[in-house]
């Protein structure tokens, strides 16, 4: 199995009140994911953020839900989170996806997963 030595995406921006895909695998390729990188844009509040691995729905992009929640994190102002798994989250099917949702604060936050997929 080679691995593409390459990045998993760009940075993904999530305003205030929304969720966003932030990773989603295709040509069924077999995703390594390591870590997420969570940074706050608001200078005065905490933000808090939720991570979800979702799977497909038949095929489909999946839908977000506390069954598929790992993880309700509070960042601090103007902070970065760093997500770090000990063994990487595997993601084999084309569709599933990782999803973050920025469920308060004022601003923005910005997301980069962060790991490997086959080749």
């Amino acid at each position: 199995m080679a691995l593409a030595q390459t990045n998993l995406g760009a940075i993904t921006q999530i305003q205030s009140g929304a969720a966003a895909t932030v990773y989603v695998v295709s040509s069924s390729k077999t995703t390594y994911i390591k870590s997420f990188l969570i940074h706050s844009l608001n200078d005065n509040t905490d933000q808090n953020a939720e991570v979800y691995i979702v799977p497909n729905n038949s095929g489909a992009v999946g839908t977000a839900s506390s069954v598929n929640r790992i993880a309700k994190l509070g960042i601090g102002t103007a902070d970065t989170y760093f997500f770090e798994c000990t063994y990487p989250i595997t993601l084999v099917a084309d569709n599933d996806t990782i999803q973050v949702k920025n469920t308060e604060g004022s601003d923005a936050i910005n997301v980069i997963v962060l790991g490997d997929k086959e080749a």
